[in-house]
């Protein structure tokens, strides 16, 4: 694989994995403390980050650095897996918000 399709895999799966969590540029540029115009020449292929950098921004995406290099053969289990989890976390919020109701209901708080 040539560096140029790299970079390819990599600019792609930076905007994939930002919209699967529903993150604007923006949001992603703070949580991964960087600016936005490098993560607009990130996303857009004009600029190359550093370890560092991918090491930021996995985090900021919740996901690990590898996978902002998978091509796209391999990143289904990872975005169904994703899907899966967020889905998850938002029952498990429901059940907890329901519950929480419940205890102040009971306690009249």
């Amino acid at each position: 694989m040539e560096a140029v399709e790299i970079k390819k895999i990599f600019t792609e799966n930076i905007r994939k994995y930002r919209n699967l969590t529903g993150m604007t540029q923006q949001e992603l540029a703070e949580e991964a403390d960087i600016s936005v115009g490098f993560l607009c020449d990130l996303e857009s292929g004009k600029k190359w980050g550093t370890l560092e950098t991918m090491a930021k921004i996995s985090k900021a995406l919740r996901i690990k650095p590898y996978q902002l290099l998978l091509p796209e053969e391999n990143k289904n289990f990872d975005v169904t897996l994703h899907e899966d989890l967020s889905e998850l976390g938002q029952f498990i919020t429901q059940a907890v918000e329901t519950k929480i109701k419940l205890l102040m209901k009971k306690y009249s708080m």
